[in-house]
C-alpha cells in the first residue's frame, strides 16, 4: 500500500520542504538580522522579495520554537522590561515591542509585539517568567512607569520572591540627567536582598534594556527611524524581531561578556550552551514531537 507520505532527515528543521540550498538559506537569514531590508536581499541572493518573506516567517516560526524548548534561566539576578515603539502603519500601527532582558547574562529572555494593552502586557510578563523559571531567591524586575507594568507583576509574580520598581529618567540633550524609582512591588528589607545579589547595578536603572533596544533597531530594518518601508503586519515584526533574538542569544558573541576562553554569547554566560552556535545548527534542530510523529506515521503505515 502506497500511504502518499515522505519523510527526509530536513523533516522538523527549517529546511524541510525548501528548494534551494542550505547555504542560501542560511545566508538570507543572516542578512535579514543585520539590518537589510527584504528587498535588498532578494536582489543580492537573486531571489523574489516573496520567496525571502516566506524563508524568514518559515525561519522565525523554528526560532520561536527553539526559544521555548531550550531556553531557560538556572536563577534570574535582575531582570529588565521595556517596550519599543515600532512606528507601523495599516494592522502594524501602534505596535510595540515588549522586551525583557536578565542583566547578569545578558540574555533576552521576553518578547512580545502587540499593541500596549493589559492583556498584552500580561502575556509578555508570563514568557518572561517562563524563560527564568522559578525563583527562589529576592530576584530584582525594573521597567519604566507604563500603567500596566504593575497590575500585570502582581499577577504574575504575586507568590515569587519578586521586587518590582519603576524608573522614571529625565532627559536633556538626549542625555540621562536624573533617575528616580518607586518601589511597586516587594519590602525594603527585599529590596535590600535584591541589590545585594546584584553586581552588575549600583542603583536601579533600565540602562541593559535601553542598549537592547538600540541593538533592536541596528539589526532590524523595520524598525528604523524614518523608515520608508515601515512594517504593516504585526506579525512580521515579530518574525523579524523573532530570528534578532535567536542570533543574539546564541550566534553572536557580546561585547560585555569576556572570560578567559573569549567573548561568550548571553546563552553561555546562563549556562544554557557552552559555545557558540552556528545558525545552521539551530536552523537544522528538529522541532520536538516531529521525530515521534515521522515515526508514528511510518509504523501506522508499516501496518497498515
Amino acid at each position: 500500500m502506497v500511504c502518499g507520505v515522505t519523510f527526509s532527515s530536513l523533516t522538523g528543521t527549517a529546511y524541510a520542504g525548501l528548494r534551494r540550498r542550505k547555504a542560501d538559506v542560511d545566508r538570507v537569514l543572516q542578512m535579514h538580522s543585520e539590518g537589510m531590508t527584504k528587498a535588498a536581499i532578494a536582489r543580492v541572493v537573486r531571489v523574489s522579495p516573496g520567496t525571502v518573506a516566506r524563508w524568514i516567517e518559515r525561519a522565525a516560526q523554528h526560532a520561536r520554537s527553539f526559544h521555548d524548548a531550550r531556553t531557560q534561566i538556572e536563577e534570574a539576578v535582575e531582570v529588565q522590561l521595556d517596550e519599543l515603539s515600532c512606528g507601523g502603519v495599516g494592522d502594524a500601527k501602534g505596535a510595540w515591542a515588549f522586551s525583557g532582558i536578565e542583566v547578569s547574562s545578558r540574555l533576552w529572555a521576553g518578547l512580545l509585539v502587540a499593541k500596549r494593552t493589559l492583556r498584552a502586557t500580561k502575556q509578555f510578563v508570563r514568557e518572561v517568567k517562563y524563560t527564568i523559571g522559578s525563583i527562589t531567591e529576592w530576584t530584582l524586575f525594573t521597567s519604566d512607569c507604563f500603567k500596566y507594568y504593575k497590575p500585570a507583576m502582581n499577577a504574575v509574580f504575586e507568590d515569587d520572591p519578586a521586587v518590582y520598581l519603576q524608573i522614571k529618567n529625565r532627559y536633556r540633550g538626549g542625555k540621562i540627567v536624573r533617575s528616580t524609582w518607586t518601589r511597586a512591588m516587594g519590602s525594603e528589607l527585599a529590596h535590600d536582598d535584591a541589590l545585594a545579589r546584584n553586581s552588575d547595578s549600583l542603583k536601579p536603572n533600565t540602562a541593559f534594556i535601553e542598549r537592547l533596544n538600540l541593538t533592536k533597531r541596528m539589526c532590524c530594518s523595520l524598525l528604523r527611524r524614518r523608515n520608508p518601508s515601515p512594517a504593516r503586519k504585526i506579525e512580521s515584526l515579530q518574525s523579524a524581531l523573532e530570528l534578532v533574538r535567536l542570533i543574539y542569544n546564541y550566534v553572536r558573541p557580546h561585547f560585555a561578556l569576556r572570560t578567559r576562553r573569549g567573548h561568550e554569547t548571553p546563552a553561555m554566560a546562563a549556562g544554557i550552551t557552552t559555545r557558540p552556535l552556528r545558525l545552521r545548527e539551530i536552523m537544522s534542530w528538529s522541532v520536538p514531537g516531529s521525530e515521534k510523529r515521522r515515526l508514528a506515521l511510518r509504523t501506522l503505515f508499516a501496518h497498515a
